[in-house]
């Protein structure tokens, strides 16, 4: 599969299959994340790869946190639940700057295209993702429990395994770009 069709045929799962991925296809794919554009190699993702009981455990602290809030029940079902919904919960993460905002945002950047890479590498792989953000990114727990300072982000919570459906993805409808050319002729 060539580059385009890989931007075109790359699709969000909605249901994964229980197999569990081969542990090299992951080490792949998170070295294709670290080719992402990173202004002065300063690479600040961090990758935490959640498999087996550890993502039990991990949804089990963020469901403590809500409880200990009074959070909604519907809110902590989908702590609980979330985290479980794929063999592997690939969190990306952001050392974060805050002290030089300039950079910070450059950082933040930079993750989001890791991301966009993993996301490719995962299709080229022949498996399947969903990446997501949501209130699970900013729980203090999250933090506390993959060892982040609260000076850090978590860009992308990366559901990934195997896909459900063995449909071949299609391309999706798209609307053309805004573009505004100007001095071409």
């Amino acid at each position: 599969m060539d580059l385009y069709e890989a931007l075109a045929t790359r699709r969000t799962a909605s249901k994964f299959a229980p197999a569990m991925p081969p542990r090299e296809a992951i080490e792949r794919i998170i070295e294709a994340a670290t080719w992402a554009p990173n202004h002065h190699r300063t690479q600040p993702w961090r990758f935490f790869v959640l498999a087996g009981d550890e993502r039990a455990r991990f949804a089990g602290e963020l469901a403590a946190e809500l409880e200990q809030q009074s959070a909604s029940p519907k809110l902590i079902e989908s702590a609980r639940t979330k985290p479980l919904r794929s063999p592997i919960l690939l969190v990306l993460a952001q050392h974060g700057t805050p002290d030089d905002p300039e950079r910070d945002r450059e950082d933040y950047a930079a993750c989001a295209c890791a991301a966009e890479n993993l996301l490719l590498a995962v299709h080229a792989e022949g498996l399947a993702a969903k990446w997501s953000t949501g209130e699970m990114a900013e729980q203090p727990a999250a933090f506390t429990y993959l060892g982040l300072a609260p000076t850090d982000r978590i860009v992308a919570y990366i559901y990934l395994g195997y896909p459900a459906d063995a449909a071949p993805p299609k391309r999706a409808d798209r609307s053309p770009a805004a573009v505004s050319w100007r001095g071409w002729e």
